[in-house]
């Protein structure tokens, strides 16, 4: 344990070291994270052996639930209301068309069954709150472009990950049918919503009535809720990431003691959560493995980050006040993250027969995504 312990740390305090290389280099610091993971790892420098795909995916949904919820938390609801709906289409019907694109290119050039990829279609169509907040930092974009590009990519993680589940269960035998489908996705989104409410609702009265008068208390209070609303709500077959993005959200924009301090200590939690789920990923990656998908894995990265991203998003913001450079940006921040390599591990722990190709492919796609879009963003 001792020795474990030592690695964790000594792995931080190069994630730290990085963040100074980062902006150097002018590399997004999420790919710092993600190359110090490879160079840690077995094909690395460090010679760490990680293959365990189920304890990163058990780890990286863990990391999730204090990512989205502190982004939640600092979403203005006045500036979530005015972006409701291009950032809600974005995050919904964009999700389900960015799928139905993905799985259509991976098709034609992968060896992937029309399933298979389907599922690939679904891992890959979210884009990652981390790495979009992560790069566009403090930049003075106008207030309608930046508050549609957060919030989206904040709310599009629980329409994706639905659909995964959705798509999993149609390997098993029993699989539902279409109809059944619908309901499931349907009783995922009103479950997760209705109960995302009610935690956003009752949480900071409970915490009054227990008469929390340590900032360090509350913001236990906070993570307390904030694992029974993701539970409960997964329990109940809702979506859990949905319940505890509105009850962010909800929270976020009341006004009670120790706010700014809660804020700050949510926020500490989320970057270290990031070093650590991005690190994770790095370690569990096989580097040798990525020359096999690196031709169709630029193809398809071009075909889904820019090509369907732009189409998507110029079809659905159509009606919408947005002109043409607006639109362009909006598709250009479509970032790729984490998230989707964290869902691609589903598909190796359900045991899907090219799960580890499926990975791969993904793995090398969010690189890609971070690195040229990542770079370009700000001048852009």
């Amino acid at each position: 344990m001792e020795y474990k312990i030592l690695t964790v740390g000594i792995l931080l305090f190069i994630s730290l070291f990085s963040i100074r290389l980062s902006k150097k280099v002018q590399v997004p610091l999420l790919i710092m994270f993600l190359f110090i993971g490879i160079l840690a790892g077995s094909e690395g420098i460090g010679g760490i052996y990680f293959d365990d795909a189920e304890l990163t995916q058990q780890i990286g949904n863990f990391a999730l639930l204090f990512i989205l919820f502190s982004s939640a938390l600092e979403t203005k609801k006045s500036d979530a209301l005015s972006a409701l709906y291009p950032s809600g289409i974005l995050a919904t019907l964009g999700v389900f068309l960015t799928t139905l694109f993905a799985a259509f290119f991976a098709f034609i050039l992968t060896d992937f069954t029309p399933k298979e990829a389907l599922l690939f279609g679904a891992i890959v169509s979210s884009t990652d709150a981390a790495a979009v907040v992560s790069v566009l930092g403090d930049s003075n974009l106008k207030k309608k472009v930046k508050t549609v590009i957060e919030i989206e990519s904040g709310s599009n993680d629980p329409m994706a990950y639905a659909l995964i589940l959705f798509i999993i269960s149609m390997f098993k035998t029993d699989g539902p049918s279409i109809l059944g489908g619908i309901f499931f996705l349907i009783k995922q989104i009103v479950i997760g919503g209705a109960l995302g409410v009610v935690f956003g609702k009752i949480t900071l009265p409970i915490g009054k009535f227990l008469k929390i008068e340590r900032e360090e208390f509350l913001t236990i209070h906070l993570i307390a809720f904030l694992f029974i609303c993701f539970s409960l709500t997964s329990i109940l077959g809702g979506n859990g990431f949905l319940a505890i993005y509105l009850m962010g959200i909800l929270i976020g924009n009341e006004r009670f003691s120790f706010k700014v301090n809660s804020f700050r200590n949510m926020r500490v939690l989320s970057w270290l959560m990031q070093i650590m789920m991005f690190v994770l990923l790095g370690l569990l990656v096989f580097p040798s493995q990525l020359g096999k998908v690196m031709i169709s894995g630029s193809i398809l990265a071009i075909l889904i980050t820019i090509v369907s991203r732009t189409a998507v998003v110029f079809l659905l913001l159509e009606k919408f006040n947005y002109n043409l450079k607006e639109k362009l940006f909006i598709s250009w921040a479509g970032l790729k993250g984490a998230v989707p390599i964290i869902f691609s591990t589903m598909a190796i722990t359900e045991g899907l027969r090219k799960s580890q190709s499926m990975f791969n492919m993904v793995f090398y796609i969010v690189v890609f995504s971070v690195i040229i879009q990542g770079m370009t963003l700000k001048p852009l």
